[in-house]
């Protein structure tokens, strides 16, 4: 029962934001003008929970920061393929995950499979392939190269709110130099 009034308390909320911006596995945050989305009423995977929320080319912006790496990589590329048909053509998907080319042992203790559930320590040149794959143009805003070295230019939030990003992190615990908790972030736009 409490589903079915979440589903339709989402529903109503769908039709009634524009621009349509959605925060998949989103949990407790929020941020004003944005939907968010858990498993419980959105299980990402299922092309059947996306069409019973939304409409094909209706989804203005997507938020992803730290889900798809619970995802195999199989699971992945059928999500992605999903917000890529539900995002309007010109639309925003921005995505956050650990960054598998940052490697300083705390961090990869912490953020490598299978720790908190990780299946997939993606890094920058495995995820924006992927992205590509689906038909996404993908643009690096943060990240870390093979070489260690890290990258970032400079995006807007409203755009999609990273928290753990190099201008909002703060974790104490996984500080390197002037850097903290870092993500790797991609913006992909569906053309």
């Amino acid at each position: 029962m409490r589903r079915k009034y979440e589903i339709d308390r989402l529903r109503r909320q769908i039709r009634s934001s524009a621009p349509l911006k959605v925060v998949i596995g989103g949990g407790q945050t929020s941020y004003e003008g944005w939907i968010f989305t858990d498993r419980d009423f959105l299980d990402i995977t299922k092309p059947h929970d996306w069409s019973n929320l939304f409409d094909p080319d209706s989804i203005e912006r997507l938020l992803c920061e730290h889900v798809l790496e619970h995802l195999s990589e199989q699971e992945c590329a059928s999500t992605l393929a999903e917000c890529y048909r539900y995002l309007k053509p010109g639309g925003l998907m921005r995505i956050a995950v650990p960054d598998g080319y940052r490697r300083d042992p705390a961090y990869v203790a912490e953020a490598s499979p299978p720790n908190d559930g990780h299946k997939v320590f993606f890094n920058i040149d495995t995820l924006p392939p992927l992205l590509a794959s689906v038909g996404f143009s993908v643009l690096p805003l943060e990240y870390f190269d093979q070489n260690e070295q890290f990258h970032a230019r400079s995006w807007d939030e409203s755009e999609g709110l990273i928290m753990r990003s190099v201008r909002f992190d703060r974790q104490q615990d996984f500080r390197r130099g002037e850097l903290y908790y870092t993500s790797l972030i991609v913006d992909a736009r569906k053309p």
